[in-house]
């Protein structure tokens, strides 16, 4: 009796250690292929980070953290694909208002929100046995955060967007309460405040009324916090510091942050171009040339980012830089760029031969001028361009845009 109650014991422990072990060796392979998950997501390779986020939910099916992984590299894949994530595009100017998407891909948005839902769903299971679990709180804070950036990146939905912003805000201050030093709660709410703050008054008190508030400098302070930590919510927190300096029109302060994503994550086009943008928004044109300069050299380097940048634009930003800076030669060789790129546009085209000319005048080499100015002329004859081609077509060009 007494040799089986010890066998029965033994055996016990053995089972509890070998469960204690296997969840250890799920832990760690958790842990990995989300690293791996994360580190192909901040790169532009969706593909990868999919398949190894997919390996989490095989992992741990009940998780809502996994589910929400999942969500946000199917939603920010097809964020990229229709160009909702064009660099520039969230800056002071506001351009996402205004900027033309390709059409969406409804079986992508169907995953999307199968994988949110999925996640929401875990995470009201959890909040139904718990209601004060910071995982279960947090887990639903993101997937409704989530929802809101489809709402308003993709589906162009803004008041749909306010209203997931209120519900993400409530589930992540109790996420907040419940473990206070959680990155993850602070960074939403963070982002919640700036928003709160940014609304036009007209907005603003209803958000106000249904529990979203806050300021921009609050927002910022909570960011930066994050961004400044170890935790692995530090990179999408700098992310979304540098692009709120830039709305901010701190130029240089993004360029800090953005001159470290793009170390941490060199194949990524969006990290590399925009701090070239902010350099050159910062007024620190050899800066910028080196960063252009930069982004030229990783091009070369076959990764799929660099090859969807709108390099005519490039082109003549960099020729725009290299003028003012008084090398005419260098400015000519950036214009004469853009004809050579299949992708250019006919106004890209003639903004180019327009430039061109005038650099050629400023050489001193007026038959080469004259030529580009035809050569402006003919893309469109009604374009503000093609005006001022027939007037240096008439009086050559010279510095600042006098006649001789």
């Amino acid at each position: 009796m007494g040799g089986r109650s010890a066998w029965g014991w033994g055996l016990w422990l053995l089972c509890g250690s070998l469960a204690v072990a296997q969840s250890a060796t799920r832990a760690a392979a958790y842990q990995h292929w989300e690293t791996a998950g994360y580190q192909a997501f901040y790169s532009l390779d969706y593909r990868a980070a999919l398949a190894d986020f997919a390996r989490l939910v095989q992992l741990e099916p009940r998780n809502p953290a996994a589910w929400n992984h999942l969500a946000q590299a199917r939603l920010y894949r097809e964020m990229y694909r229709v160009g909702a994530l064009a660099a520039g595009l969230y800056a002071k100017s506001d351009g996402f208002l205004h900027a033309r998407l390709l059409p969406l891909d409804p079986r992508a948005c169907r995953a999307f929100l199968a994988a949110d839902r999925q996640a929401m769903a875990l995470a009201r299971r959890q909040l139904a046995r718990h209601p004060d679990g910071a995982a279960a709180n947090y887990g639903m804070a993101a997937a409704i955060g989530l929802r809101g950036t489809y709402d308003f990146a993709l589906r162009r939905a803004y008041l749909a967007a306010l209203r997931d912003s209120i519900r993400a805000d409530r589930y992540a201050r109790r996420a907040a309460r419940a473990r206070g030093n959680w990155a993850g709660p602070q960074l939403i709410l963070g982002v919640h405040d700036y928003v709160a703050g940014s609304l036009p008054w007209t907005v603003r008190w209803l958000a106000h009324w249904a529990g979203l508030r806050g300021t921009r400098r609050q927002g910022i302070a909570r960011i930066r916090r994050v961004a400044r930590s170890s935790a692995p919510e530090r990179v999408e927190a700098r992310i979304l510091l540098a692009v709120v300096y830039r709305r901010q029109g701190w130029n240089r302060r993004a360029a800090r942050w953005l001159r470290r994503l793009r170390a941490a994550y060199p194949r990524n086009a969006l990290f590399a171009l925009e701090l070239a943008r902010a350099e050159a928004a910062a007024g620190r044109r050899r800066r910028a040339l080196r960063a252009y300069g930069w982004l030229l050299a990783a091009s070369r380097g076959h990764a799929p980012s660099f090859a969807r940048l709108p390099w005519p634009r490039i082109w003549l930003v960099i020729g725009a830089i290299q003028r003012s800076l008084r090398r005419w030669h260098a400015a000519l060789a950036a214009f004469l760029q853009v004809p050579r790129i299949a992708s250019a546009g006919p106004a890209e085209r003639q903004q180019a031969a327009l430039a061109a000319g005038e650099a050629e005048d400023l050489i001193g080499r007026r038959r080469a001028a004259l030529a580009d100015y035809r050569r402006c002329i003919a893309l469109g004859g009604a374009a503000p361009a093609a005006k001022a081609a027939r007037h240096w077509l008439r009086h050559p060009y010279v510095s600042g845009g006098n006649s001789r």
